[in-house]
């Protein structure tokens, strides 16, 4: 995680396969894509009709984006080719799309590049709380979209010191809430 931190100081955007368990990285992290570091993007994979692969981690809170991950032709020993699944299939879409986009937007820290990434997915249906985009990348949106605000919620609290003092936003009682927010898209 330093070396992670090290890098996102440096402006580096750090691209994380999601994990092959199918299991939700929310409630059963995954390493080193559940870091929560601000410049790791975690991807999970798609099969060839847009939808979550069967093996494919996720995470509603944890998992950022989606990318194909089925059947990928790739590099094998050796000098040949072969044709394989996983979420480190699906990772270097996403490797390749930040490079793209780093070439043309060139000021992009890594936390602006992970924001355009994230900003511009298609939205799929079944990765709807999934990720938390719900969205496989989009090439072409990523180069091409005009600069809008992606905001995440990075906390809630409810002060009720006034109250029960339980946290909760009881009836009857006074508090406060606070929402900090987080805009990913550009510095």
């Amino acid at each position: 995680k330093d070396a992670i931190d090290a890098a996102g100081t440096a402006g580096i955007l750090f691209v994380a396969a999601a994990g092959n368990d199918g299991t939700d990285n929310d409630s059963d992290p995954a390493y080193p894509a559940s870091y929560t570091s601000d410049n790791i993007i975690a991807v999970a994979a798609t099969d060839n009709d847009d939808r979550l692969a069967s093996f494919s981690n996720y995470g509603e809170t944890s998992v950022d984006v989606a990318a194909p991950g089925v059947e990928i032709y790739s590099t094998i020993p050796d000098s040949d080719y072969d044709y394989y699944s996983g979420t480190s299939m699906a990772a270097p879409h996403v490797s390749g799309l930040s490079g793209l986009v780093k070439a043309q937007y060139t000021s992009l820290n890594a936390t602006g590049l992970k924001g355009r990434i994230m900003a511009t997915v298609d939205a799929v249906s079944s990765l709807s709380g999934k990720s938390v985009t719900g969205g496989r990348i989009n090439a072409f949106s990523a180069m091409t979209a005009t600069a809008q605000p992606y905001i995440t919620v990075n906390s809630t609290t409810v002060d009720d010191t006034g109250g029960n003092n339980n946290g909760y936003a009881d009836p009857g009682e006074s508090f406060t809430i606070t929402i900090t927010l987080n805009n990913l898209w550009e510095t």
